[in-house]
This record gives C-alpha cells, sequence and structure tokens, in this order.
C-alpha cells in the first residue's frame, strides 16, 4: 500500500546553508581553496572562447605575423595555466578537505543514534528515518561530500553565463531568453522527478530494512543451526525474493520517471541550439556581423547553453541533495523528551528509593496498558524480586524504574523526586543491569568487561570472579586479552548462553551502580551455576537497592519482599513464605511449577529441585 506523499521539512536554502555551516566548522580552508578552484575554472573555458574570434579578428586586422603568433601564444598560456592551477587546487582540496565534513556529519547522526531516547529504537518512523541517513553519508558520491562539488560547479556555471549572457545579450536579447526559457523547461522536468522520488521514498525505505536485515542475518553464521535444523532456507529465501520483487517495482518506475525527464531534456536541447545556431547562419549569410563576430556568438551559444544545462544538472542535483540532507536533518532534529542537560543534581547520600506513583505505560499503537496504574517503592538497600507470568509486564516495569521509558501516566521517583528533574545520562550512572539481551562487544574479555580502552584489570578480576567466570577465563589462552566475537575476528571466542550472562553480570558489577535491576539473569544458567549465584546475591548486592526478576518462584527466596505481577499490576507483596502461607495466586502459581519438578525428579543427578526445597 502506498503511503501519503510528503513535504521535505527544510527548504533547499537551509539545508544549503546547513552544509555550508558544517564546512565552515570543520574545514574553513576548503573555502578559499575552492575560490581559487572556481576563479580558474571559470576563465579557461572563457579564454578558450574568445581566443577563435581574436585570431580571426587579427587576420582581418592584417597586423604583422609577430604579433599574431604571440597574441596567439599568451592567450594559450593563459589558458593552460588556468586549467593547471585549476586542477591542482581541485586536486588538493579533494584530498585534504572535502572528506571532512562529510565525516562530521556521520559522527552526529552516530552519536543521535546512541543518544535517542530509549523509546526511538522501538518506533519504525525513527527506523526508517536513520535508514535514510546511509545515503547522505555513505560514500565520497553522497550528498555529504559530492554537495560541494555540486556548489562549487554551480558557481563556476553562474559566473561562466553571466559571461556568456553578455555577449547573447549585445547580439539579440530574445535569443538568451528562449534559450533560458527552453532550459527551464528541462529543469523542472528534472525537478518534477527529483520530487517523485523523494515523496515515494517511504515506500521503499522499509523494504531495504527487510532486505538488509535478511541479508545480515543469511550471513551470520550464529543463527546457522536454527536455518538448518528448521529448514528455514526457503522461507528466507521467498521473504527477501518478495521483497526484492516490489523494490524492483519501485526502481522500474522511478526508471520510467526519470527516463521521461531525459526525454524531455534531450528534445529541449534540440529545439535550443539547433534554433540559435540557424539564427546565427541566418545573420552571417546576410551579412548583419561579421565572421569574428559569427565565430564569437556562435561559441559563445555552445558555451551558453552548455553552461546552462551545467548550471541546470546541477541545480536540480542539488535539489535531490538538498532532499536527501533534509532527510539525515529531520534524524539529528528528531525530538528528545528526556532531559540531557541541567537538571537536579543527582543525590549522593547513599539512600537509593525508588518508588513508582500510580504509574500505567502503553506502547505507542497498543490496545491496552502494559503497565497499569501500579504503586511501587523499592526501599534503599532492599532485595526485592519481581515475579509473574510472561508477558505480565516484568521487563516493561524494569526499563521505567531504570528511566529508558518514561510511563504513559503517573511518576517515577527517586528519593520522592521525579526522574524527569534528573539529567538523564546522570540518572542512567546509577544502575547496574543485566537484561535478557546480551550485548556482547567485539573487543577484548577485559573491555567486554570495563566498557573502557583502560580497564582497571584487578577489578575485572575480583567481577570475574563474584559472576563465576573466573574458571573459563584462565582456561582461555590469552586470558582477558581474548578477542570476542568470532564473527569478527579469526581468533575471537564465543561463550555460551549460560558464560554470556555470567559475562554481563560482570560487566554490571564492574559499574558498581548503588541500584541493581536483575533481568532474568540465571535464564541461561545451569543448576549449578544458578544455585552458586543464589548464594553470592548477598554479597552481590549487599549495601544497593535491587531487583531481581525470575520466572522461577522458588528462586525468590534470598529476597527481603516478592512481588507478583499479573495484568500490569502487584497483585501480592511479602516474602517468599508469607506469600505461601497465604495461598493464594502466588501458591498456586508455586505448586504448578513444584509439580512439574515432582513428576520430573532431576534433584538425584545433581540439580536442585523445588519439590526439595519445600520439605
Amino acid at each position: 500500500m502506498n503511503k501519503p506523499n510528503r513535504k521535505p521539512k527544510y527548504s533547499m536554502a537551509g539545508d544549503t546553508a546547513f552544509l555550508l555551516r558544517l564546512a565552515w566548522q570543520e574545514t574553513r580552508p576548503l573555502y578559499a581553496w575552492y575560490a581559487l578552484t572556481i576563479a580558474m575554472e571559470t576563465a579557461q573555458p572563457l579564454i578558450a572562447m574568445i581566443l577563435p574570434s581574436r585570431v580571426i579578428w587579427l587576420l582581418e586586422a592584417g597586423v604583422s605575423f609577430e604579433r599574431l603568433c604571440a597574441e596567439i601564444l599568451l592567450l594559450t598560456l593563459l589558458m593552460l595555466l588556468c586549467g593547471t592551477v585549476g586542477k591542482m587546487a581541485d586536486t588538493y582540496t579533494e584530498r585534504r578537505y572535502l572528506v571532512m565534513p562529510r565525516q562530521a556529519l556521520s559522527a552526529m547522526a552516530d552519536i543521535k543514534l546512541i543518544t535517542t531516547d530509549y523509546p526511538h529504537g522501538e518506533s519504525q518512523d525513527f527506523l526508517n528515518a536513520a535508514g535514510k541517513r546511509y545515503q547522505v553519508i555513505n560514500s565520497n558520491n553522497c550528498a555529504a561530500e559530492e554537495g560541494y562539488r555540486v556548489m562549487r560547479g554551480l558557481l563556476t556555471a553562474a559566473f561562466s553565463l553571466t559571461a556568456c549572457a553578455v555577449i547573447l545579450w549585445s547580439l539579440n536579447p530574445w535569443v538568451l531568453l528562449i534559450i533560458a526559457g527552453l532550459a527551464l523547461i528541462s529543469f523542472l522536468g528534472r525537478r518534477a522527478a527529483n520530487n517523485w522520488v523523494f515523496k515515494n521514498q517511504e515506500n521503499w525505505i522499509p523494504l531495504e530494512r527487510k532486505i538488509d536485515y535478511i541479508y545480515t542475518q543469511a550471513g551470520d553464521y550464529r543463527h546457522a543451526k536454527d536455518v538448518r535444523l528448521f529448514g528455514m532456507s526457503q522461507w528466507l529465501r521467498d521473504i527477501f525474493t518478495s521483497c526484492s520483487r516490489l523494490r524492483t517495482d519501485w526502481a522500474n518506475r522511478e526508471g520510467r520517471v526519470q527516463l521521461f525527464a531525459d526525454a524531455l531534456d534531450g528534445l529541449m536541447n534540440l529545439l535550443r541550439e539547433g534554433g540559435a545556431y540557424a539564427w546565427l547562419i541566418y545573420e552571417v549569410l546576410s551579412g548583419a556581423i561579421d565572421p569574428a563576430a559569427f565565430v564569437l556568438y556562435f561559441t559563445a551559444v555552445g558555451n551558453f547553453s552548455q553552461q546552462l544545462m551545467d548550471f541546470m544538472t546541477r541545480f536540480s542535483t542539488l535539489y535531490k541533495f538538498h532532499l536527501e540532507i533534509a532527510n539525515i536533518r529531520e534524524l539529528l532534529d528528531w525530538p528528545e523528551e528526556f532531559r540531557r542537560e541541567g537538571g537536579r543534581p543527582i543525590p549522593r547520600d547513599g539512600r537509593w528509593e525508588l518508588t513508582l506513583e500510580h504509574v500505567s505505560y502503553r506502547y505507542p499503537g497498543g490496545e491496552k496498558d502494559t503497565i497499569h496504574d501500579l504503586c511501587l517503592t523499592l526501599k534503599s538497600g532492599q532485595k526485592a524480586a519481581l515475579v509473574g507470568l510472561n508477558g505480565a509486564g516484568k521487563s516493561t516495569l524494569v526499563k521505567l524504574l531504570c528511566g529508558l521509558y518514561d510511563p504513559t501516566e503517573g511518576r517515577v521517583l527517586l528519593n520522592g523526586i521525579p526522574i524527569t528533574e534528573f539529567n538523564r545520562e546522570e540518572y542512567y550512572g546509577l544502575f547496574s543491569a543485566v537484561f535478557q539481551e546480551s550485548s556482547v562487544r567485539p573487543y577484548t574479555l577485559a573491555k567486554n568487561i570495563a566498557l573502557s580502552d583502560e580497564p582497571d584489570i584487578e577489578r575485572v578480576k575480583a567481577c570475574l570472579e563474584l559472576s563465576g567466570l573466573s574458571e573459563r577465563v584462565d582456561e582461555l589462552p590469552k586470558g582477558l586479552d581474548t578477542k570476542m566475537m568470532k564473527y569478527i575476528w579469526h581468533d575471537g571466542v564465543d561463550f555460551s548462553g549460560g558464560e554470556t550472562q555470567k559475562l554481563m553480570l560482570a560487566r554490571a558489577l564492574y559499574k558498581d551502580g548503588p541500584i541493581i535491576l536483575l533481568d532474568e539473569p540465571t535464564a541461561a544458567l545451569d543448576p549449578i551455576a544458578e544455585a552458586e549465584l543464589y548464594e553470592k546475591y548477598g554479597s552481590l548486592t549487599k549495601g544497593r537497592t535491587s531487583l531481581y526478576i525470575s520466572h522461577r518462584l522458588a528462586s525468590t527466596r534470598f529476597c527481603d519482599v516478592v512481588l507478583l505481577l499479573e495484568d500490569g499490576s502487584i497483585t501480592e507483596a511479602g516474602t517468599h513464605q508469607e506469600l505461601l502461607d497465604r495461598r493464594g495466586r502466588y501458591y498456586e502459581l508455586y505448586e504448578i511449577q513444584s509439580a512439574y519438578y515432582r513428576k520430573n525428579p532431576l534433584g538425584a543427578k545433581g540439580e536442585s529441585s523445588d519439590e526439595e526445597e519445600i520439605g
């Protein structure tokens, strides 16, 4: 289904000014070198246009052979000098300065992506805007670099046009106006084609994202087992083929639009130059102009037509680049709601109490609240457990507590102060979190834990010991210098799911935040490793406020309070034993889990079972 066409948010003048400001901030010498290049590129064709007419005039005037040769030599050397200096200046500018604005714009886009409000990463509109940035910054021929070449050529063509226009105006103003009018028709046709492309991007950008995703996943060996064992190859091929056909259909439509613009260009060029040359031939045959003037006007018509088309083409290209720059500026200016500057100072009194005050949260487009009118207080130093069925809203609640989401309704408070009054980046610094999704980076093991180029090795070792990963690291030939991710490094290492969770726990411990959030940290651990984590939980969270999320109800015994989350609300709260004694919903869920273990007595093989814990 076609999406509604939209207009660019910014004007062409504004986007051009944006590029010029960017160059001024990043590489001011670019302006001086381009001024020299433009002067030389303007002068060279002007001299070449004057030279033939000057020779004929000198011959008609009967000047001496020496003067004729001297003027020809002087003009030729001047023309060669302009060409050489212009080329050298252009080459130096290309190699030294031109890449800098593009690199700066790329860095700005990357910073935007890694610092933007977390919910934006779940927004299709934002993801589409992020996907469009590649066409602006991904090569030397993109808008952020080629745009400067186009502007330089545009100015060169403008100066050359002015010189030719003065000459043609002296012949007949109508000749000049007709040539300009036909060129304008060509320009408008090209502009209409570029507008069509911009307005229809929303139809194929999502397709390109899907194609790129499948292409990337197909080359990621980490998914090779699933692809083979579940017979996903044909399914992925069918999806890729379907998206490719749709994208090809849009590419064909774009091609037809551009072909129409090309045909219009050719027709206008034929009328423009053919008519002008016919007029000049008529004028010289009728004796209205002499041979020297005919050569000058004839050359001027060709140059004016060429420079006018060059100007129009470059202007159309600049207009196209403006549409692309408008896309990346829309990404850079995407509105943020979280406070990033100023704000209250983060409390440093050692008290870390979190409160949810009548908090509701509904995902964009959702039919109902995931979290609804929830009131909760995590007291300073308290060890709380959050349990509930899948989809109850446990992970959403964690994201609300640590500031990744802002509530749809209600407030999240830190020591009684709304978290919206703090600098959000500083607020994030309070949390050491382990989420269900791992985020191993292609760094060394030590850097993966410290997320720093200069990790404190002794501190890294201590965190590995606490997380239960030290023995595995000791087995590695390079120890803490082992590079992670085989996908990137030929000597890289990939951990198992359980080892990766321990790595994430070590990272959280290294950060040493006063508030610990553990979202299913034992999901991939074997029973022994899980039991070891329970035993260490007290020392891991000593002096900290902590929230532990688990679907295994028996694992909550070491917590001060257990919270049962159902349908986005806390339905029961108390210690593990208190909730069992009440024989409510928590007790019911606990009995269901216990019954499973009683029917599957694995405890004899070394696993701790809930049945044994009950007894």
